[in-house]
C-alpha cells in the first residue's frame, strides 16, 4: 500500500486492493478565491481526473475542506464517499455533492468505507473568528496498517487519548506553529508521547511564509521548516521521522516500514 503527500495537510492513501483515500486534499486555488490567499506549491493531482473512492475531511477550513476540489472529485467519481464531521455536510451539499454520499464521523465515532476504517478523535483547533468546534484527528486503518493524522490542532493533553487506538505505524503531525496549530517542538513532543513507528510533519509550504500568519514560537514566527520537527524528535529519543517531498509516494508496511515507491 502507498502514502503520498499532496500538499499542506493532504495525503493520498492507496489500499492493497488499489482503492484510494484522499485525506484533506487541497488541490485548487479555493483559498485564493475565498480569502485572497494564493498557493505557492504546485498542484500535484488534477481533481477532475483523479480516481478516488473516499475523501476524508478533518475540519471545515478552506485548506482542508476545499470545496472546489471536492466538487471536481465528485464530478469525476460519482460513487465517491465523503467522510468527516457534521460541519462539512451543508457545505458539500451546496456544491452539488449528493447527501447520501456523505457520512459523518464525530469524536469517538468510527465508520468503514470499503477497506478503510476511520476513527474520529479530539483535536483542539481554535482560531478566533474561525472556530471549528468539531475538528477531528483521524486514525485510518487499512491493509493491516494504522495511520494517525493529528488534524489541525494545538498541543493539548486531551489529544493524547488517541493513544488507545495505537500502536501506530505512521503518525502525521501538524507542525507549522500558527493559526491554531502546534509548532514543530510541540508536534515533536506529541509524536514522542504517541510513539508511532514513523512520524511525518505536515502543514507547511502551501503559502508564502507570511500567509501562515504570526507564530506562537519564542521568536513569534511560524515553524515552517520540517527539519525542526525531525531534529526535535531525534533529541527526544524518537520516533523516527520521514520528511516527504511534495508529491512523493512511499510504500507502507505494518510496523512503520517505509520504502521508496
Amino acid at each position: 500500500m502507498g502514502l503520498a503527500w499532496i500538499g499542506q495537510a493532504g495525503y493520498a492513501i492507496e489500499a492493497p486492493g488499489g482503492q484510494v483515500c484522499l485525506l484533506d486534499p487541497y488541490l485548487s486555488e479555493f483559498a485564493l478565491e475565498e480569502l485572497g490567499l494564493p498557493r505557492v506549491a504546485p498542484i500535484v493531482l488534477d481533481p477532475a481526473t483523479t480516481h478516488v473512492d473516499v475523501v476524508a475531511i478533518t475540519h471545515s477550513h478552506h485548506d482542508h475542506l476545499d470545496l472546489t476540489t471536492c466538487q471536481a472529485l465528485a464530478g469525476a467519481n460519482p460513487d465517491v464517499v465523503f467522510a468527516g464531521p457534521s460541519s462539512i455536510v451543508a457545505r458539500l451539499v451546496g456544491r452539488g455533492v449528493r447527501r447520501e454520499r456523505i457520512v459523518t464521523v464525530e469524536r469517538g465515532e468510527s465508520v468503514e468505507v470499503g477497506p478503510f476504517a476511520f476513527h474520529g478523535h479530539y483535536a483542539r483547533h481554535e482560531v478566533r473568528g474561525w472556530l471549528t468546534e468539531d475538528a477531528l484527528a483521524f486514525v485510518v486503518e487499512v491493509g493491516g496498517t494504522r495511520i494517525l493524522h493529528s488534524g489541525d490542532t494545538e498541543y493539548d493533553p486531551r489529544c493524547l487519548a488517541v493513544h488507545e487506538r495505537g500502536p501506530f505505524d505512521v503518525g502525521i503531525f501538524v507542525a507549522n506553529g500558527s493559526g491554531g496549530c502546534m509548532n514543530a517542538l510541540e508536534a515533536a513532543l506529541m509524536a514522542h508521547q504517541l510513539a508511532p513507528a514513523v512520524a511525518i510533519p505536515c502543514h507547511y509550504g502551501m503559502w508564502a511564509p507570511e500567509g501562515y500568519g504570526p507564530g506562537h514560537s519564542p521568536d513569534g514566527l511560524p515553524t515552517l521548516d520540517p527539519r525542526l520537527f525531525a531534529e526535535a524528535c531525534a533529541k527526544l529519543g524518537g520516533p523516527a521521522t520521514r520528511v516527504l517531498e511534495l508529491g512523493e509516494r512511499v510504500d507502507l508496511q505494518p510496523a512503520g516500514v517505509i520504502t521508496n515507491a
